[in-house]
């Protein structure tokens, strides 16, 4: 163990950071992530007890509703890593101004594409899905405008959760964590197994927790933690500096997330080719896949705040090097993920109401990922962190839409439906995307063609 921890010292502890700064802040973000992920596991867990139907339309709805929450999301993390930079610079007015109008812009993001969204979402679902079957598509409908309202108190809170994290508060983030999936699961339980209903059910508990988010959020950020001095009307001034710095980090990982969720869609809607069951069957390894996912995404958060802050405060070879030696470190940690979580997976279906027919294939799905995820997750998500704290979001969403294209779109529809492999096809897709993805990045971060120095010079 002493071998172990002087290792990680001499690799991590710089005049930034030292290990044990970063270990802390680590575990904090990796409790966070297991708790959201778990949280939605057991939540998924009740509602594929209404049925497969419910399980099916949660699953072809979720693409569509993340192309909503991606635009707000992205310009969140956009803004967090604007957040980063200027706390690297020591610019405490730049902080709170961002603070404040990532808050502002998020909301008025949410409100625009919510609206529309829920105003459209029939057609949406006739549009993408016409071989479901009634019960499915009269599910999604349902469950889509359910979601639009709930995305109006998450962009808030999603926004000042995003902010916590890159500043390197990551306890509060923990609280704000905490608080709003306990609240969705324990309301899951109230709308939908006390008073039965159903997938409606599992929809007002997202607008309630999502609200109860947002009060909370808002409180911790004006009232008990407001270091950076944040008031209200920060959220309504929009200065073009600050603005232009937001969309210009957040706006790239939008598109590319964008891209990404409407390949998704080209996946769900061959995916939709397959039984109710198959469908059910693959909804429910994503679900529990959200669990291993959780420690590359902590490590993610870690590079964001760790890079966000060293290249804000000019230190260009220092945000290379933390690149490099977390994704290291991260592989080691994915292993070791791996290694408990697969051997688990009984006692995760158990939390599922799950046919004897779809076991052996959620079996061999999750086997495939975990196989993947230690060799190439890391490498694939981190890498594509320290090139965006840098600037370089738009090298990063080519390389993730070409790599979804050849993966999941084009090898897993010859896969799943030419081959015949059925639903362990898209799986077997996701690893060669993860690959194909995880060798152009590396190959970019080599060079210095993503830090940006000329532009930064002129």
């Amino acid at each position: 163990m002493d071998r172990i921890r002087n290792r990680l010292d001499s690799l991590l502890t710089t005049e930034l950071f030292s290990w044990p700064e970063l270990r802390k802040m680590f575990l904090t973000l990796l409790l966070d992530s297991f708790f959201i992920f778990f949280i939605s596991v057991l939540s998924s867990m009740l509602v594929s007890r209404v049925g497969e139907a419910a399980m099916a339309a949660t699953s072809l709805v979720g693409t569509v509703n993340g192309m909503v929450s991606i635009i707000f999301s992205s310009l969140a993390s956009g803004g967090a890593i604007a957040v980063a930079r200027a706390k690297g610079r020591g610019d405490m007015l730049e902080i709170q101004r961002a603070i404040g109008e990532v808050t502002g812009v998020c909301f008025l993001a949410a409100l625009l594409l919510s609206s529309l969204l829920y105003l459209g979402a029939d057609s949406v679902v006739n549009t993408l899905y016409p071989d479901v079957e009634p019960l499915v598509r009269d599910y999604a409908v349902s469950y889509m405008r359910l979601m639009c309202i709930s995305f109006l108190p998450f962009s808030i809170f999603n926004a000042i959760f995003n902010i916590f994290r890159n500043l390197g508060d990551t306890r509060s983030s923990l609280l704000l964590t905490v608080v709003i999936n306990l609240s969705h699961l324990l309301l899951c339980l109230l709308f939908i197994n006390g008073l039965n209903l159903g997938i409606n059910g599992a929809g007002l508990s997202y607008i309630t927790a999502r609200t109860i988010g947002m009060v909370l959020a808002l409180t911790w950020i004006l009232k008990v933690h407001n270091e950076y001095h944040v008031r209200v009307s920060y959220f309504f001034r929009f200065r073009a500096e600050v603005t232009r710095d937001i969309f210009s980090l957040g706006m790239p990982l939008a598109v590319e997330s964008l891209l990404l969720q409407g390949g998704m869609l080209l996946v769900n809607i061959y995916l939709a080719k397959l039984s109710t069951g198959d469908m059910a069957a693959h909804a429910r390894a994503n679900s529990i896949l959200n669990l291993y996912q959780a420690t590359p995404g902590a490590l993610t958060s870690l590079v964001c705040t760790v890079c966000g802050q060293a290249y804000g405060a000019g230190k260009y070879d220092l945000t290379r090097s933390y690149g490099r030696n977390l994704i290291r470190v991260g592989r080691y940690a994915m292993a070791l993920t791996s290694l408990v979580l697969y051997p688990l997976t009984p006692v995760l279906l158990m939390l599922y109401n799950v046919p004897a027919e779809s076991v052996s294939t959620i079996y061999l799905c999750l086997g495939i990922a975990a196989a993947g995820l230690p060799l190439f997750a890391c490498d694939s998500n981190i890498t594509a962190m320290v090139l965006r704290v840098a600037g370089d979001g738009t090298f990063t969403g080519v390389c993730a839409v070409a790599a979804l294209a050849v993966g999941r779109c084009a090898l897993g529809y010859v896969l799943t439906i030419v081959c015949g492999l059925g639903v362990p096809g898209i799986w077997i897709a996701l690893v060669a995307e993860w690959i194909l993805r995880s060798a152009a990045q590396h190959l970019r971060l080599r060079g210095d063609r993503w830090l940006h120095l000329k532009e930064k010079a002129a």
